[in-house]
């Protein structure tokens, strides 16, 4: 590279190195003076710190254009970049636009304009309004076909696992299914005592489980079998033979316990019977 051309890029770059320090000296100032409390004068001086910044991005990128700058080799136009990336940012700061997270959303609004866009929302909107519209006449239905036991008709029906219920309410809502989500109301008790040792109603916090799922607390092998058949809004008085409850081990409650090789009685209401979340 001949001297001269060599002298042209070294005095582009130092010159270059001195815009980029006052901008980044100028910005830091600017950041300082936005904790400070503002004076009366401060807008003028953010007016002219902003016009030093243009004029420093303004000045390095003329001379990024300048005739020995043309002649430089690929560094000089590497600072030339960096000079007019300097006037861009030191002027009028860039607005960053929000991208929709909806993929589809941003598709249609790219592809077809804000039209497109707002046609995928009023699809989007009538799948959740249809959806709750559904949710309410399956919930009334379940109420309105809900419907208790005549205390004459109810009888105890025994399941070859040893497992026996009474039901007292038969429900109208959605049938109990594998894998379906349940909640229930739910009171413990010692087959051979009236003694409640577990009652939902005192926490005021209902059980619920996934039917076919994990096991553990109030719910045992001997209460899904019990449960199997039931409606939402069901209501069984369940005896489990202790194999199928708590077996030798027993059970410690809040009001109480289940002692070992005790069968138990559990009252069971449903509430809820959902299909799981996908």
């Amino acid at each position: 590279m001949p001297a001269s051309r060599a002298r042209a890029v070294d005095g582009v770059a130092v010159r270059t190195r001195r815009a980029v320090s006052s901008t980044r000296r100028c910005r830091r100032e600017r950041r300082t003076a936005a904790r400070k409390p503002r004076a009366v004068n401060d807008d003028d001086d953010d007016d002219s710190n902003g016009m030093d910044n243009r004029e420093v991005g303004e000045s390095a990128a003329a001379m990024a254009d300048s005739p020995s700058m043309a002649s430089a080799d690929g560094e000089g136009r590497r600072a030339g970049d960096l000079a007019r990336e300097l006037s861009d940012s030191s002027g009028k700061r860039r607005v960053r636009r929000a991208e929709s997270t909806d993929a589809v959303a941003t598709f249609m609004t790219r592809r077809f304009g804000l039209k497109g866009g707002l046609a995928w929302l009023g699809v989007l909107l009538f799948g959740v309004l249809s959806e709750q519209i559904k949710t309410r006449r399956e919930t009334r239905e379940a109420v309105e076909n809900t419907k208790d036991v005549d205390a004459s008709q109810r009888r105890t029906v025994e399941l070859p696992s040893g497992v026996s219920y009474v039901e007292l309410t038969r429900g109208g809502g959605e049938l109990v299914a594998n894998q379906y989500l349940c909640a229930a109301k739910v009171t413990v008790r010692p087959a051979t005592s009236d003694v409640v040792v577990f009652d939902t109603s005192k926490s005021g916090r209902q059980v619920v489980w996934s039917y076919g799922g994990k096991l553990g607390g109030a719910i045992t092998r001997g209460v899904e079998e019990g449960v199997r058949g039931m409606r939402q809004g069901g209501r069984r008085v369940i005896t489990v033979p202790a194999r199928l409850a708590y077996g030798s081990e027993g059970a410690g409650f809040p009001d109480g316990k289940i002692d070992p090789d005790e069968d138990v009685v559990y009252d069971v209401t449903l509430t809820r019977v959902s299909i799981p979340p996908s």
